[in-house]
């Protein structure tokens, strides 16, 4: 089974507007060091429709047919109504998600379920398994203010477990069930945002680190990189001295589950 990270950035991509940072000066010149914001795919599922996703489903070429949506932050759903090209789509989310894609949809499509369209919304629990087409999902919750509700997936595949984290604090290394719905997991999907971590909003890199020693996923990859982070260079350098197993996504980075 082959996933893509669509996209490796957080909320301002790489380079940032009007930002002359290290990594954002370096990425003006080096189309390979540019980050757009997070979106994952496989399987006919994407995670996350961010504000790049037309430039994503462009390069992609690939059906959509399920949608699950980690929280309703501009860099996580703005791109939603661009998901027109598909007829069918189910969309999979907790409560504040679902109805923020459905107001998006109405608000530039015309409707929840645009003409000639079928369209479903799923609010779905948190801390339960649920079997949605083709797979088992289970939904924990991530402490991720100021936002109400956030949180990651754990997918089931054809025997497979992909972990994402979606945006989260540093709490979730205490939280005991969303460590072991991840536990073992083939690829983990981690948030490595900032240098440092924010208290209830984001992990650093330490903190990204000890998640992937604390799952022990046979692969991880370190995405939502922001701008303001350590260049990709010393972040892949200090996964290896860590001694993970895995990299630091760039966009369209291609895995083998």
């Amino acid at each position: 089974m082959k996933l893509v990270i669509l996209g490796s950035g957080s909320y301002s991509g790489t380079p940032k507007p009007l930002c002359s940072c290290e990594n954002c000066s370096r990425a003006r010149i080096n189309p390979l060091l540019r980050r757009t914001r997070f979106s994952l795919y496989f399987e006919k599922t994407l995670v996350d429709p961010s504000p790049d996703l037309h430039y994503h489903l462009e390069r992609l070429n690939g059906k959509v047919e399920r949608v699950f949506i980690t929280h309703a932050h501009f860099d996580h759903i703005a791109g939603f109504p661009e998901l027109q090209v598909f007829r069918e789509l189910d969309v999979y989310s907790h409560g504040q998600g679902v109805e923020t894609a459905k107001r998006l949809a109405s608000l530039f499509l015309g409707g929840a379920s645009p003409e000639r369209r079928a369209w479903r919304y799923h609010e779905i629990p948190f801390n339960e398994w649920i079997e949605v087409k083709n797979m088992s999902v289970f939904h924990f919750r991530t402490v991720h203010q100021p936002i109400e509700n956030a949180g990651g997936f754990v997918f089931d595949v054809k025997g497979k477990r992909i972990a994402v984290t979606g945006d989260t604090g540093p709490e979730i290394l205490d939280d005991k069930e969303a460590v072991k719905a991840m536990e073992g997991a083939e690829l983990l999907i981690a948030e490595m945002t900032h240098r440092e971590a924010i208290p209830k909003a984001h992990l650093g890199v330490k903190e990204a680190i000890e998640l992937a020693k604390k799952v022990g996923a046979s692969y991880t990859l370190f995405a939502h990189i922001s701008h303001s982070n350590h260049t990709h260079e010393v972040l892949e350098k200090k996964i290896r001295e860590a001694g993970i197993r895995g990299e630091v996504a760039r966009d369209f980075t291609w895995v083998e589950v």
